[in-house]
């Protein structure tokens, strides 16, 4: 059973859930309605009974016998239409009946219940056998003797009538299943209509045509949302899609770059060079290629073991100037063949809990890039400060700056602003992106600070280890 209504189809199971449901609370009513009506009619038939006790009451007498009887001069009688549905007795001490009418009709010989505080009191009695009745019982004086009168009704139409809407009822629980299934399934197919939509639009996308995205009429209802989460999944992964074919494109350019130079260069020294320096220089040549493309491998597998997982690291409190003072000291030479000055200013007692290694490489990066785009006599400006909770690592040169609309496209992979120079310079163009992901594993971020023209100042962000004396 369980295997069979897991297969059934979600319109289905929502119809015959609401059918089963609406079902349960119509039976649930059932009762509840039957209750109240029967209440009702019970009131109304109670508030006639006070009408025809006080009527009958009006009319009644004491006999010379002593007994009581219906005032002879009363325009009306016990069998006027007024008074035809009705039965009464009167008794003396609550237990002598003293006089029944109508006289031709069943007389009722058990005698009447005891009254409330008020003087009277409502009962259900059985007359004769399936003939019920609803009297009510209330003390009287009748001419200075003080006697209880007991009016009655029939309650056989009553219970009849009842028992037509308990039959109603009960026909109407099929009307009411049937027209809760028809009306189920056709709302649920309703309410279902858009999945049906967005199933069919999500079959016909494929990894060619992800900008196709999924019908939402109704961005506001829970299938709106769906949807809404269903469309920016697609836009990740065409985003996704066009990153990666982005980066095959450009890690296959770079990669053909330096292989294309090395078999040229060996063709070149194999047909043309017989001199053994000429080979020397030719087979360095090759090595530098081949360190290009040991560098650009090593850099790809970096950020293909860190994409989407954390980096090992061994990570130690660092001093952040010691850190600058290591790495200027390991730049010196280059930036001396530029006639290049490096400044360093660290604020005292500075530390940072970061992967010494990992960081080092970072800066080191950062400062091989300031020294290749700064001008030959210019100086480049290493700091180290604190802004709450951060510790903040700059490097400023006076390159020729980076504009606006590249601050954030130079931190992807394989991106150049000037991609002859960068080439011939030997850059890849994963620096900045290595930087930034190798950043963000510790915790913090790298923010670029530039306008064109006016050099460039990146800024290392990350949160603080604690201070030294």
């Amino acid at each position: 059973m369980k295997d069979w209504w897991q297969r059934c189809s979600l319109r289905i199971r929502l119809a015959v859930s609401f059918t089963l449901v609406a079902s349960v609370i119509m039976l649930g009513l059932m009762p509840l309605i039957y209750v109240l009506i029967e209440r009702q009619m019970q009131t109304e038939m109670d508030q006639q009974l006070k009408v025809d006790w006080d009527l009958i009451d009006a009319h009644l007498e004491l006999s010379e016998s002593g007994g009581v009887r219906w005032k002879k001069s009363s325009p009306a009688s016990p069998s006027s239409p007024g008074y035809a549905e009705t039965w009464f007795d009167v008794w003396a001490d609550g237990k002598s009946l003293l006089s029944h009418w109508p006289t031709h009709g069943v007389e009722v010989t058990k005698p009447p219940g005891p009254t409330d505080g008020d003087g009277q009191a409502f009962f259900n009695i059985d007359v004769v056998p399936d003939l019920p009745a609803r009297t009510l019982v209330r003390h009287t004086r009748i001419e200075g003797k003080d006697l209880t009168l007991r009016v009655l009704r029939n309650k056989t139409g009553l219970r009849h009538t009842l028992r037509q809407i308990m039959a109603g009822l009960a026909l109407s629980v099929p009307l009411m299943a049937l027209f809760a299934a028809v009306g189920g399934n056709l709302m649920a197919g309703r309410m279902l209509a858009p999945i049906g939509a967005m199933a069919e639009q999500a079959r016909q996308i494929t990894s060619e045509s992800l900008g196709r995205r999924l019908p939402n009429p109704n961005p506001h209802d829970e299938l709106g949302q769906l949807a809404t989460v269903f469309n920016d999944t697609l836009e990740r992964l065409e985003d996704s899609f066009a990153s990666l074919r982005q980066f095959t494109a450009d890690a296959s350019h770079e990669l053909r770059t330096p292989l294309t130079a090395l078999r040229t260069e060996g063709e070149v020294a194999l047909r043309e060079s017989k001199d053994p320096e000429a080979l020397r220089d030719t087979i360095g040549s090759m090595l530098e290629e081949v360190q290009r493309l040991n560098d650009l491998t090593d850099a790809l597998l970096f950020l293909a073991r860190a994409e989407g997982r954390p980096i090992e690291m061994n990570r130690e409190s660092v001093v952040a100037a010691d850190l600058l003072t290591d790495v200027c000291e390991s730049v010196e030479v280059l930036a001396s063949d530029k006639g290049q000055a490096v400044e360093i200013d660290c604020a005292p007692g500075i530390s940072i809990h970061v992967g010494r290694l990992l960081m080092r490489q970072v800066v080191m990066g950062l400062l091989h890039n300031a020294i290749r785009y700064s001008p030959e006599g210019g100086t480049i400006r290493l700091r180290s400060f604190t802004r709450k909770p951060d510790v903040v690592i700059e490097i400023a040169d006076e390159g020729p700056g980076i504009a606006a609309e590249h601050h954030q496209k130079i931190f992807e992979r394989f991106y150049r602003i000037d991609h002859a120079r960068s080439r011939s310079e030997g850059g890849a163009g994963l620096g900045l992106a290595i930087a930034k992901m190798s950043i963000e594993q510790h915790g913090g971020r790298i923010d670029l600070i530039s306008e064109e023209g006016e050099g460039s100042i990146f800024q290392i962000i990350l949160p603080m280890a604690g201070t030294h004396s």
